[in-house]
């Protein structure tokens, strides 16, 4: 998904390319097979595109293409992108755990007014509320164990 979302931003720029890519290729003796923008398009990593197999050594000698280079490359990222998950997580957390303390604020307000004003309601409204407190607790507890 962000390969293809990377594609789409330099949709041109890549077009460009690949115009100039097959005008060489189709001039080489032996020719080289043409490319199209479904086929670049297609490419998940460096490793799968042909063009590199079929040009100049010194590309497929640099440091960036090598595998392991590549590979360390991908796992820097994802981690670079897991770090800025776990940040985005730890916002999400204290946004549901002050959700649940301010619901079970709230429903417990109510009741303590209902109990006052009509007791059969207040207290069906408790009943009916217990099961949902219970699992508010223990995602509270879970999200406390998360935090630590």
């Amino acid at each position: 998904q962000q390969i293809s979302k990377g594609l789409q931003r330099r949709s041109a720029a890549i077009r460009k390319a690949i115009q100039r890519y097959n005008t060489s290729a189709t001039a080489l003796i032996p020719s080289r097979p043409v490319i199209s923008w479904k086929d670049v398009v297609k490419y998940t990593f460096l490793g799968e595109f042909d063009i590199l197999r079929q040009s100049d050594t010194n590309v497929r000698d640099r440091e960036w293409a090598k595998p392991a280079v590549r590979e360390a490359t991908t796992k820097f990222f994802k981690l670079n992108r897991a770090k800025e998950e776990i940040v985005r997580l730890e916002v999400e957390i204290r946004r549901l755990h002050t959700a649940i303390h301010d619901e079970e604020k709230t429903v417990s307000s109510v009741i303590t007014s209902l109990l006052e004003t009509d007791p059969h309601l207040g207290c069906e409204i408790r009943r009916s509320h217990r099961p949902r407190t219970a699992v508010n607790g223990i995602h509270l507890y879970r999200l406390d164990q998360i935090r630590k």
